[in-house]
């Protein structure tokens, strides 16, 4: 009885074995496909996003705000300008909305106006305003070539324009403190 049990447990566990070799070859498959699959959407990506560079022109933007009037940023202007492209859809958008505030309440008397850009729809921003309770100015861009001409490729992005019309700083993606300083110190 000893030598059958002990010939049944070295089966059972030659058994297992098996069962777990298997199991970690169909796993092994099923990452190496999911690896191809991330290799080829990388190989189409567009590579870095490009943005505008310090000294170049902008264009006006036109929009609409969520009055459904034409809003307008032209160049010149009296007043430097901090343009924040989001989109309601984007939870980085979202992480610098205190700081978007708190310029916008300390700086907003000054010679500076802060506007928020979206090309996303007026129901959607509307409730994002709302529920963020943002103050500053927001419009909706529905022309997508003037967002060409301000190369905004990824949201959120973040651009300081002087009263020409002219860039001084673009920060693409969420604002890290290091940057949230650097944009106090610009507009200053």
């Amino acid at each position: 009885m000893t030598e059958k049990s002990s010939f049944l447990k070295s089966q059972l566990w030659s058994i297992i074995l098996i069962v777990l070799v298997l199991v970690m070859g169909v796993e092994i498959l099923f990452l190496v496909q999911e690896n191809k699959k991330l290799r080829e959407a990388l190989s189409h990506s567009r590579g870095p996003v490009k943005i505008l560079s310090p000294k170049e022109k902008v264009p006006s933007l036109v929009g609409v705000d969520l009055k459904g009037e034409e809003f307008k940023l032209t160049y010149p202007s009296s007043e430097k300008t901090v343009l924040f492209f989001f989109s309601p859809d984007c939870p980085a958008c979202e992480e610098n909305l205190d700081f978007w505030k708190k310029l916008y309440q300390n700086h907003s008397s000054e010679k500076l106006r802060i506007v928020g850009a979206t090309n996303s729809d007026r129901n959607k921003t509307e409730e994002f305003v709302k529920k963020f309770q943002l103050t500053f100015p927001v419009i909706i861009v529905s022309d997508v070539s003037l967002l060409d001409k301000y190369k905004v490729e990824a949201v959120p992005q973040t651009m300081l324009i002087d009263t020409s019309g002219t860039v001084q700083k673009v920060w693409p993606g969420p604002l890290p403190e290091n940057y949230k300083k650097e944009v106090e110190s610009m507009i200053s």
